[in-house]
């Protein structure tokens, strides 16, 4: 039975050509997706409304329905969305902290070598504080 041997090299010029493909993949996928994006950003919004009268709105959050302006509607709406967004903002704040903690592979090693340290410090501290004083009994030797 014959078992193909590649060399180093043949290895290298495989792998260096398979690389190759799929960088040139890559960049066909990635012009595919500029032309058609370019041609989605090209097509004509429908314009909007602009009126000169003042429009008017119901807030519905009320228990008696007030008429306001548009302008106190969207101050209300902006408010109110700023005050739910500052809950979210200090959840991805924390997250993005623990992501950039997670991309350092030295600090997470530290973090991991300390973890363990600690564990084991602990361990040792509660075996030496026990009390477990059971007596050491010799065992009985034959005489000849």
């Amino acid at each position: 039975m014959k078992i193909p041997v590649q060399t180093p090299l043949e290895k290298l010029h495989q792998n260096v050509l398979f690389f190759k493909n799929k960088t040139l993949n890559a960049i066909n996928i990635f012009r595919q997706n500029i032309l058609t994006n370019r041609d989605a950003y090209h097509t004509k919004q429908t314009p909007l409304k602009l009126s000169d009268t003042r429009e008017i709105a119901i807030v519905p959050y009320e228990s008696n329905a007030k008429v306001v302006d548009s302008n106190s509607f969207a101050y209300a709406l902006e408010s109110a969305m700023t005050e739910s967004n500052s809950e979210s903002q200090a959840s991805s704040k924390m997250r993005n902290h623990m992501i950039s903690f997670l991309h350092h592979p030295a600090r997470v090693l530290a973090t991991i070598v300390i973890i363990v340290l600690i564990i084991y410090i602990a361990i040792m501290a509660g075996q030496s504080n026990s009390t477990n004083q059971q007596p050491i009994e010799q065992t009985p030797q034959k005489s000849n």
